[in-house]
């Protein structure tokens, strides 16, 4: 156990050893050239190439519905993040995308959404990657997506989904939000219901509070809590979050955060205890971001004995905005 735990702590280590020690402003951060006659790398040319057919796409898209052409540069962005859970047994793949497709002359508070849908409807029962497969591949290939037509009243915070889970067989939902904050110095609270149908996993609510302070222009602090009830399962699940987050520079950012998770028929029971610290840099402009997340897990299950896992993952912003 513990050769297996230092094992973990020494890919840990070495992974972030030479992000957090070279700078933002180092040559070894521009892009590579990849020929005599300046053409720019591959991976640099996919990159605008994508991001212009999304802008085109949405673009052509909004046209065609509202029968006008549009004067305004897309909104809309695809965020793509994939990487790998090292645990002390085994390790497991996940891939994520979301994006955001907005037609702003179709009508203003109409907008078109499709994302990848998390396998559980309850976010507050998750203790790592929600698409975490054997391997990426495997999670590439059963990721869900969900397409819905978004309504938005952004004078009382409301956002209305109505759409279809894309699996087989196809899942139709519809989706009620609700969402209320305020800023007041240097404080700020929010606050969040939701209520949610599925064809086939059922009806469910959420309910989430947060509160959060800003020590500083690069560090804030705060805590969330957060509840869901799914009808189908007869059960609820409760989580509570205490987090720091600290601005290093630019480029990099932490956060520290312990959460504690419940669950229960008709009354809240523990279940586990985990604490992270989450580290994330800019690789490239604002679109390109690494991130390192090294994990103790106390499930109740397991007399809480602690569990080390390490999440290496690559997030890929893009779209128009991400072009310059």
């Amino acid at each position: 156990m513990l050769l297996r735990k230092g094992c973990l702590m020494a890919i840990c280590f070495a992974f972030c050893w030479p992000l957090l020690t070279v700078s933002a402003e180092e040559d070894s951060l521009q892009p590579p050239e990849s020929s005599d006659e300046g053409q720019v790398s591959w991976w640099l040319d996919s990159h605008e190439s994508f991001s212009k057919t999304i802008g085109n796409w949405s673009t052509n898209m909004d046209s065609f519905l509202s029968g006008s052409q549009s004067s305004q540069q897309s909104d809309s962005n695809v965020q793509i993040r994939f990487g790998s859970v090292f645990n002390e047994d085994k390790s497991t793949g996940f891939f994520d995308f979301r994006t955001r497709l907005k037609l702003p002359n179709t009508q203003d508070r109409l907008r078109l959404i499709v994302e990848s849908e998390p396998d559980s409807l309850a976010p507050e029962s998750l203790r790592g990657e929600s698409s975490q497969q054997n391997t990426l591949i495997d999670s590439a290939l059963k990721s869900s997506v969900s397409a819905a037509v978004r309504y938005i009243e952004d004078d009382i915070g409301l956002d209305v989904d109505a759409g279809i889970r894309v699996d087989f067989p196809l899942d139709p939902f519809l989706r009620l939000r609700l969402k209320q904050g305020e800023v007041v110095d240097q404080w700020e609270w929010w606050q969040k219901q939701e209520a949610f149908a599925y064809y086939s996993k059922g009806i469910g609510a959420r309910y989430g509070i947060g509160l959060g302070y800003v020590v500083t222009p690069t560090l804030d602090l705060g805590t969330d809590f957060g509840i869901t009830w799914l009808d189908k399962e007869g059960l609820f699940y409760a989580r509570e979050n205490f987090f720091v987050q600290h601005q290093l520079d630019d480029s990099n950012r932490l956060r520290y955060q312990v959460s504690f998770l419940q669950s229960g028929e008709h009354e809240l029971e523990p279940d586990s205890v985990l604490y992270n610290l989450q580290y994330e840099r800019l690789l490239y402009k604002d679109w390109l971001i690494g991130q390192v997340i090294p994990q103790i897990t106390h499930e109740a299950d397991e007399d809480y004995e602690g569990k080390l896992s390490l999440t290496l993952s690559l997030a890929i912003l893009l779209g128009p905005k991400y072009l310059h």
